[in-house]
């Protein structure tokens, strides 16, 4: 098994709940979303919103899920700044399987093939003899190959490779797992693009990218 632990930053996983009303209202007492007429149930426990339309900046923005979602109500647990606000602005509430700025793991069986790149300058004596070198740098990459990723799984990995794409690190282990790490390094992606390869029965992937190990 590999493990991949990144922020995720960009191109997030929708869940599928998606609510809008001039009916929605935040509540300060219980730090919570509410709704008389729009129903807001979907939300499952854990998953995040992304919040928009209230008149106060601090009801908009993101919240982690604090139990299932009810016919009226979304409790949340990332805020406990809610500003009690009425009903009437256009509000929108996006549903998502993680959150931004947060840490996620993805493990999966993979093949990584390591390189490494020496940059030196080499002074060959006229008598003979060894050479003089001098070391400037040792550049180490691997090209990750990984094993079949089904429909459900590819939208984590767009999503890992997207919040990766701006030259953001994260966390590479090539031989370990989640629950028994085994030498994680820190890593960046090494190229500007990916393609995700059809394999089977064209219902799974297979991606192969290179990464840089810091």
């Amino acid at each position: 098994m590999s493990v991949f632990t990144y922020t995720a930053l960009r191109e997030f996983e929708p869940t599928g709940f998606s609510k809008s009303g001039t009916d929605i209202s935040a509540a300060a007492g219980d730090d919570s979303f509410n709704a008389t007429s729009t129903n807001l149930s979907g939300l499952l426990d854990n998953e995040w919103i992304l919040v928009a339309g209230f008149a106060n900046a601090a009801n908009n923005g993101w919240f982690h899920a604090n139990g299932n979602s009810t016919t009226t109500k979304i409790s949340q647990d990332t805020s406990a700044s809610l500003v009690t606000e009425a009903a009437g602005p256009s509000v929108t509430i996006v549903g998502y399987k993680r959150g931004l700025g947060q840490s996620y793991s993805i493990e999966i069986g993979t093949s990584g093939d390591r390189s490494v790149k020496v940059t030196r300058n080499v002074q060959q004596p006229l008598g003979g003899g060894a050479p003089e070198v001098l070391l400037h740098r040792r550049e180490s990459t691997v090209m990750v190959t990984t094993g079949y990723i089904s429909e459900a799984q590819i939208k984590q990995w767009r999503e890992f490779l997207a919040s990766a794409e701006g030259g953001e690190t994260f966390t590479y282990d090539r031989l370990g797992t989640v629950a028994a790490p085994d030498n994680p390094v820190q890593a960046a992606l090494e190229s500007e693009s990916y393609t995700e390869m059809r394999v089977g029965d064209s219902s799974s992937y297979q991606l192969s990218f290179p990464i840089r190990l810091l």
